[in-house]
């Protein structure tokens, strides 16, 4: 079996109250969630999966040690340039070297993107929060990553920041108003993508109910963020 990597960028302690996690099932565990999920799609037992919370001070792995990672998003900003997001940095570019394939979620969009030399910019809006829709380009209609999905599929979105344009020599798969970068296509079989495919709505919804209780109701059921993970695993070779 394949081993998959999960590292959980959510935030260090104090950032955020877990308490509001507690009726989700692994509360605030995101390397729980993931793993629920793979089990959802039953991929489970076909994966050797193991997840690193980096933000909690667990140690990375050498990087020939994952033959595929999926790098979760967080409520730092990339901007806040932290020690362990420092040392991420640091791996990310040697686990590139061993060829690896990747895929970024939400912050960890955000993070590969500013690797590859984009910018991360405050959203004019402010915030985006709810389950929405993205476009896909010509490119991402006929992208492995998005096989099996509806014209626009529809995912969970929770970020303050996005990237401003894609970096030198990615591909674009599907953007949304105010967000140009929804979906990339690095190359060297590494993927971004702005929204959450491995959440699920409950857990999405509870991130903003103590201080934006409105946001909360933004959020519904998004199937087709298990066809993009399952995607990404199939079409890379993991499963």
């Amino acid at each position: 079996m394949k081993r998959v990597l999960f590292v959980s960028m959510i935030g260090e302690p104090g950032r955020y109250d877990p308490a509001i996690y507690a009726d989700i099932p692994g509360g605030d565990d995101e390397v729980h969630w993931v793993l629920l999920q793979l089990r959802e799609l039953g991929l489970a037992d076909r994966v050797d999966y193991r997840g690193v919370r980096i933000c909690r001070g667990e140690a990375l792995p050498a990087p020939g040690e994952a033959d595929a990672v999926i790098l979760g998003g967080s409520y730092h900003s990339v901007h806040d340039d932290l020690d362990w997001q420092r040392r991420t940095r640091d791996w990310l570019e040697r686990y590139r070297g061993v060829g690896g394939p990747l895929l970024g979620i939400c912050g960890g969009h955000q993070m590969v993107c500013e690797i590859d030399g984009a910018t991360v910019e405050p959203l004019a809006s402010g915030v985006m929060a709810g389950t929405m829709p993205v476009t896909l380009t010509d490119a991402g209609r006929a992208h492995f990553l998005f096989s099996g999905c509806r014209e626009e599929p529809v995912f969970h979105w929770a970020n303050e920041e996005r990237v401003a344009r894609p970096p030198d020599g990615a591909l674009v798969l599907a953007t949304r108003p105010e967000i140009p970068c929804a979906a990339l296509d690095h190359g060297g079989g590494w993927y971004s993508v702005q929204f959450h495919p491995e959440a699920t709505h409950r857990s999405m919804a509870v991130s903003w109910r103590p201080q934006h209780p409105e946001y909360a109701e933004n959020y519904r059921p998004a199937p087709q963020g298990g066809r993009l993970m399952e995607n990404f695993l199939k079409g890379t070779g993991i499963v």
